[in-house]
């Protein structure tokens, strides 16, 4: 039977996701197809009619959404609820045919999976990181480095306060330890230990260089470090750049961690593994043809 997904959010006309995912399908002749939902606000009944919809088939969920879409669903994963967000809704179906909606997050399989895949020995031991910002997506990434087994998670962000209550609701998994600067000479020594990666979760014009300092990039004892810049915008962000400019660092974008929590995504609906190079490759197209249309 053909499915539609959807992805829920606002202003978000250019999304990439409808070209991930209707790639995915395509690549296995599924008969489904992915849509987008942008609406400032999830109308309870509009929205409860199309989640019972017999052809809904699953969502993504993106700001400002994802909180507001948890009163929908039947149940909400762990990892879901120690985030604080849902970006992705699963449709269960038991042996009797009752339907049940779940409400996963895949945001912290893709900040993971990046990781995994830019170090050169995945099984190696990731002691300290450090993410910049505390947003949302800072929290995805907290819950992506406790679940690589890091030991000491520094964050960062300029409002202070904001930090610390990210801090506190990760206290019982990991240590998480706030910081006031970006210079680790400022850091509390005796706590610590060289930061081999870092996840940027703020806007990519936000921040310029000069607030990076090189010491930042030391990777001492370790032979590579792992940058994941979660902004899109620029190309090559004042955070990247640093890093270039430093050495020894592998630098995930944006578009790479969005191609990691979709192929989650579509193993998750489908019960399939992602055509990762298919759904790669129609995103790398994309991206080209509207940077040739501006």
């Amino acid at each position: 039977m053909s499915k539609k997904f959807y992805i829920f959010g606002h202003n978000i006309q250019y999304t990439l996701s409808p070209t991930i995912h209707n790639a995915g399908f395509a690549a296995f002749n599924l008969p489904h197809t992915y849509l987008v939902n942008d609406v400032p606000t999830l109308d309870k009944t509009d929205t409860a009619s199309l989640l019972a919809s017999a052809s809904f088939g699953g969502a993504s969920v993106t700001v400002p959404h994802k909180l507001a879409i948890i009163p929908f669903l039947d149940s909400v994963s762990a990892a879901a609820t120690t985030i604080g967000a849902v970006n992705t809704v699963l449709v269960d179906e038991d042996e009797t045919g009752t339907r049940t909606l779940r409400g996963e997050n895949t945001d912290y399989v893709g900040i993971r999976d990046s990781v995994l895949e830019s170090l050169s020995d995945p099984s190696s031991h990731i002691a300290s990181a450090l993410v910049i910002g505390a947003g949302g997506s800072a929290r995805a990434a907290i819950y992506a480095l406790y679940s690589l087994g890091v030991d000491v998670v520094y964050i960062y962000n300029r409002t202070n306060s904001k930090a610390q209550e990210i801090s506190d609701v990760f206290a019982s998994l990991v240590k998480v330890i706030v910081v006031d600067s970006l210079d680790p000479q400022s850091w509390p020594q005796q706590e610590y230990l060289p930061v081999r990666v870092i996840v940027g979760n703020v806007p990519g014009d936000a921040m310029t260089e000069d607030a990076f300092p090189s010491s930042l990039f030391s990777i001492d004892g370790c032979d590579e470090g792992v940058l994941v810049e979660m902004a899109y915008k620029p190309d090559v962000t004042p955070l990247m750049k640093v890093a270039e400019k430093v050495g020894g660092w592998k630098v995930v974008r944006g578009t790479d961690v969005l191609l990691g929590q979709g192929y989650e995504q579509f193993r998750l609906w489908t019960r399939i593994d992602a055509p990762k190079k298919i759904m790669s490759e129609a995103l790398k197209k994309e991206v080209e043809r509207r940077s040739t249309a501006l």
